[in-house]
């Protein structure tokens, strides 16, 4: 069984019925739905369908919703084919106009406050860089030190600067106030420079008394500098690369990637890979072999989960895609008895919580025991993510009567999730989720496994409790 997770995109390729089924037939742990390309009406209809396979099939499945976010983008042009030549000048504006050879219309509304001189602005993913001459509150003034086509609707970074920008933006708070009783499993944050950022959603949520969690994703300079705080404050982090990269620098980018999914991981909570994945089976068969290779560092890294966008929402080969993931990963993944001695560190850190202390002696216990599986009862997850950090070789069960928590672990790494009746004793829960982890066929009679639980029961933040126990 794949331990890493796997979160497809859903675009025109995979929005039937018959391909999310097979998707999650073939291994998909969770769906991504972009609101910057689907319309309300859409998104509801593929949310609604989503939740109606995953009842059908019985299955765990995360339904995350990105938000736009404050993506500056140029706007509309006069011509098709705009040339900008290196040397030439060229005015980038706030104000609502035809983008042309020297002036770039780009949807911000704020003053270029934090703007200097000399700053580079990166057009079209850094194929197009202009350095800044001079700053007035609606203009920049520039000179092409790059040039190339200008094309609408590409994407405008600012990497030396910090511009007045919201987030989340009024459209992002208007997408959750119309999907908040859709019963979304997970919201994705966009351009979030800091921890204030993402408590702002995390309040709007609250409001709604909503049971969505946050992905917050790593995409600027500034996020990277506040990274601890943006975790601290996060229910997961997607290292989104195609804008970190442009916003820092491709050659830093495999460093990055190894310091968010570290610091993440040290919060115990989920990690995921985005951008570019096996980005030549959109239109391929078969991936190069540096991207075989990039996947299978993702997951010697220790991420929780591999996000494909393009490759499955408008890639002509998405099931294929699927399919070669699942090979990589598990011949990666065979090898975890040596991937798991790179986080053996991770037994001897200074705890003091109780429930990390369970979580630690369940990972220790049933390696030295050679546990069939650890069993863990929880009610948030909470307690099954703290296992998860550890890599163990065996299989982790949480079981939980939550139906949200039942469905957003499934992007945890490792963790199989269940669902099972609530009860109220110790006892008779142990006894459920064994008879439950039993009747899947996960373990048999005789067989040793590892149970973590709490009493009293179905209180969050109760875990207390460890049981060596024997299956009978």
């Amino acid at each position: 069984m794949r331990k890493t997770k796997l979160i497809c995109s859903i675009g025109p390729k995979t929005e039937k019925p018959e391909k999310i089924k097979e998707l999650l037939k073939r291994g998909v742990n969770a769906f991504r739905i972009s609101a910057v390309h689907y319309t309300m009406e859409k998104i509801t209809e593929l949310v609604e369908l989503i939740k109606d396979i995953r009842y059908e099939l019985k299955m765990p499945v995360s339904i995350i919703l990105d938000l736009p976010g404050c993506k500056l983008r140029t706007g509309d042009q006069k011509e098709e084919i705009i040339e900008l030549r290196q040397g030439e000048k060229v005015t980038v504006t706030s104000e609502k106009t035809f983008s042309s050879r020297d002036t770039i219309s780009i949807n911000f509304s704020g003053p270029f406050q934090g703007v200097k001189t000399g700053d580079l602005i990166l057009v079209d993913d850094g194929k197009i860089q202009l350095r800044v001459e001079r700053i007035s509150p609606k203009k920049v003034e520039c000179v092409v030190e790059i040039g190339g086509i200008l094309k609408k609707n590409s994407g405008v970074n600012f990497p030396n600067s910090d511009l007045p920008v919201e987030v989340p933006t009024e459209e992002d708070i208007k997408i959750i106030a119309e999907t908040v009783n859709m019963g979304l499993d997970y919201y994705c944050v966009s351009f979030a420079r800091n921890a204030k950022d993402v408590q702002k959603i995390k309040k709007h949520l609250e409001s709604f008394d909503s049971s969505a969690k946050i992905l917050t994703k790593i995409e600027t300079k500034k996020s990277i500098e506040t990274l601890e705080d943006i975790c601290r404050v996060s229910d997961g982090i997607i290292v989104a690369r195609g804008d970190l990269a442009v916003e820092t620098s491709l050659i830093d980018l495999p460093i990055l990637q190894k310091k968010i999914i570290n610091t993440a991981s040290n919060y115990k909570i989920p990690v995921i890979v985005a951008t570019e994945i096996l980005n030549s089976m959109i239109n391929s068969s078969s991936p190069t072999r540096v991207e075989i290779m990039d996947v299978a560092n993702i997951v010697l890294d220790g991420a929780d989960a591999i996000l494909l966008t393009s490759e499955t929402a408008v890639g002509n080969f998405p099931i294929e895609t699927v399919e070669k993931i699942n090979e990589i990963v598990e011949n990666v993944e065979n090898y975890l008895p040596e991937i798991n001695a790179h986080f053996k560190e991770r037994r001897f850190e200074k705890i003091e919580d109780p429930s990390e202390a369970i979580a630690r002696s369940s990972y220790y216990i049933s390696e030295e025991i050679n546990a069939k599986a650890i069993i863990i009862s929880t009610a948030s997850g909470s307690t099954a993510r703290r296992v998860a950090y550890f890599k163990p070789l065996r299989p982790i069960i949480a079981t939980t009567p939550d139906e949200n928590t039942f469905h957003q672990l499934s992007i945890v790494w490792g963790i199989v999730p269940m669902l099972i009746p609530e009860v109220h004793s110790t006892d008779i829960m142990i006894h459920v989720a064994v008879e439950k982890v039993k009747a899947v066929g996960y373990v048999q009679n005789s067989d040793i496994v590892v149970v973590t639980s709490g009493a009293p029961c179905g209180i969050v933040g109760t875990t207390n409790m460890l049981k060596v126990h024997i299956v009978e």
